[in-house]
């Protein structure tokens, strides 16, 4: 596979070079718009190769879902086998896809899936803009947030997150929106798949929710608009039909799988504990935190600033209420798709910038509605952007001698063996299960095994909240059911959050220290990392060491 050192001088020369090219043809008509639209994938893909073939951890989660992945190929059940906590079960399941075609699931497979999932939906946003605004200003105004993804090396934009399926699915719904705006009559087809699109994304990640109540919303406005006009019940009666299908379904297969009260407890309560509370007066506040964490979003909020105030002040201009209440739909849910993605990425209290992914195309939308009648300027924007991003690359290099934020040369493209995992590799085979105590899911990923509980980090057996109980008792029931091979206990400078060793180590869990003290030997404490293997597979590991021993004597 391909490598890319600290500097790659004349890769990046030719990404620029291809973003220039970008522009361009964007701004120039001759050209098709499906054309510039490619060109715009290539330049992604391009400017994206270097994190994708850094198969290294660069954020926590990656390794959390990329573990529930290695786990579902084994037992295909979630809320049996998995449970991604805030995490949906979409976002894992789709991490499984590349392991059925052969390839492994590391951090290579998983960005490349996620840059799939960003593809899809820019490819949907530039189509829904085509439908609202004409395709000269769509071909325009989509390079602006290609550029943003091309060219930001900020983690937080190019791990696989668990904002990309959701975001993906939100861009699907947002065009087949426009759809059912833009014609006179609406299609059952497209109202049935918004629904049944909308109705998967709390299963993807439950912040979606607000953005894809916004969508459902316009598109039953626009339904029931239409039914009073022509008595044409069909397009609603399809939409709330689509909408209720997943969820009846989910429901369904929890149930035979005896695993709904799982998803009541440890995915909507669970997750609600999780959600904080935050008040409605701190939103601003903490919106603003988040994006002066994020130099590159700052610069493309900043980029966009004008056009969306101006967006903003259309839609209350009076003769806005004059117009049809399907063009007046329009800028009353790119407004609201805003306000819902802040509330989205504000409402836990947490400061993860990766939840502005939930932001990047209703800012653009709403600055496309803003500046439609000269959007030439689109271009203006494109190239400021592409500015910025070129002056920080010239800073670094000439500072660092740094282009490349991903360095894979070293090996640095092949899956890693932190010295733990080379420890109880020697203790475990394909196929089995282990378990981390504490929070490094990274063990799981390059030990290539199953997690043995379905919470992959501990913190919420370990931290008191109403629901620890329960977390503890399903912990010991899932030890219980799947005899990991091996459990390390991670608490201690290795682990996230979960550190210190004299109150949370597994120790001090009675229930869970029994059940180890009866089942498992300490073979390891080193390196702040307690090992435990299981005591039949250590006695079968310690005969098969003496056996070379015994064949030597007898021969």
């Amino acid at each position: 596979m391909v490598t890319f050192d600290s500097a790659p001088t004349v890769y990046w020369i030719l990404g620029y070079l291809l973003a220039g090219i970008t522009v361009v043809s964007a701004l120039y008509k001759p050209i098709p718009a499906k054309v510039t639209l490619v060109i715009a994938i290539l330049l992604l893909v391009f400017m994206r190769m270097p994190v994708i073939v850094f198969n290294r951890e660069i954020n926590a989660d990656e390794s959390q879902m990329l573990s529930h992945a290695i786990t579902l190929y084994e037992d295909p059940v979630y809320w049996r086998s998995v449970d991604g906590t805030t995490i949906g079960p979409l976002d894992n399941y789709l991490l499984v896809v590349p392991k059925l075609f052969g390839f492994q699931i590391d951090y290579s497979s998983g960005r490349a899936m996620g840059l799939l999932c960003t593809i899809g939906a820019l490819v949907f946003v530039f189509l829904a803009m085509r439908n609202w605004f004409g395709e000269s200003l769509s071909r325009i105004a989509i390079v602006t947030p290609f550029i943003f993804l091309a060219f930001t090396q900020e983690t937080d934009f190019v791990h696989y997150s668990s904002e990309q399926l959701p975001v993906f699915f939100l861009a699907l719904i947002i065009w087949l929106l426009s759809k059912i705006t833009e014609s006179k009559n609406p299609s059952s087809v497209s109202t049935f798949s918004l629904g049944l699109v909308a109705g998967m994304m709390p299963f993807a990640k439950l912040q979606s929710v607000p953005q894809a109540m916004v969508i459902v919303l316009a598109a039953i406005w626009i339904c029931y608009h239409y039914f009073k006009k022509t008595k044409e019940i069909k397009p609603l009666l399809f939409l709330l039909s689509g909408g209720l299908i997943f969820p009846l379904l989910l429901f369904i297969w929890a149930t035979s799988n005896h695993v709904f009260s799982d998803f009541i407890d440890f995915y909507l309560l669970g997750n609600a504990i999780y959600a904080g509370e935050n008040n409605w007066l701190s939103i601003p506040v903490q919106m603003f935190n988040l994006i002066t964490l994020s130099s590159d979003f700052k610069i493309y909020t900043l980029v966009l600033i004008v056009p969306i105030i101006l967006g903003i002040v259309y839609s209350f201009l009076p003769n806005a209420h004059k117009k049809s209440q399907t063009q007046f739909v329009l800028p009353a849910t790119l407004i609201l798709l805003i306000l819902a993605g802040i509330y989205a990425a504000t409402k836990s209290g947490n400061t993860f910038i990766h939840y502005l992914n939930f932001c990047i195309y209703p800012w653009m939308l709403l600055a496309a509605y803003g500046i439609s009648k000269r959007y030439n300027l689109f271009t203006v924007l494109s190239v400021i952007l592409l500015l910025w991003f070129a002056g920080n690359d010239v800073l670094d290099y000439r500072k660092e001698h740094r282009l490349n934020s991903f360095e894979s040369i070293g090996g640095a493209n092949e899956l890693a063996q932190n010295p733990v995992v080379t420890a109880l590799k020697k203790f475990t085979k394909p196929g089995d299960y282990m378990v981390v105590w504490g929070w490094q899911c990274q063990y799981y990923v390059e030990a290539q095994l199953a997690q043995g509980t379905a919470e992959n980090h501990s913190e919420r057996s370990i931290f008191n909240h109403p629901l620890q109980e329960k977390y503890l008792s399903r912990y010991l029931t899932d030890l219980n059911r799947t005899r990991p091979a091996v459990i390390l206990d991670a608490v201690g400078k290795n682990s996230m959050w979960v550190q210190d060793k004299k109150t949370q180590g597994i120790e001090n869990f009675p229930a869970l220290a029994n059940f180890v003290h009866q089942h498992y030997t300490l073979v390891s404490d080193k390196n702040d990392i307690k090992l435990f293997v299981r005591k039949d597979r250590l006695m079968t590991q310690q005969q098969a060491d003496v056996l070379p021993y015994l064949a030597a004597i007898d021969h």
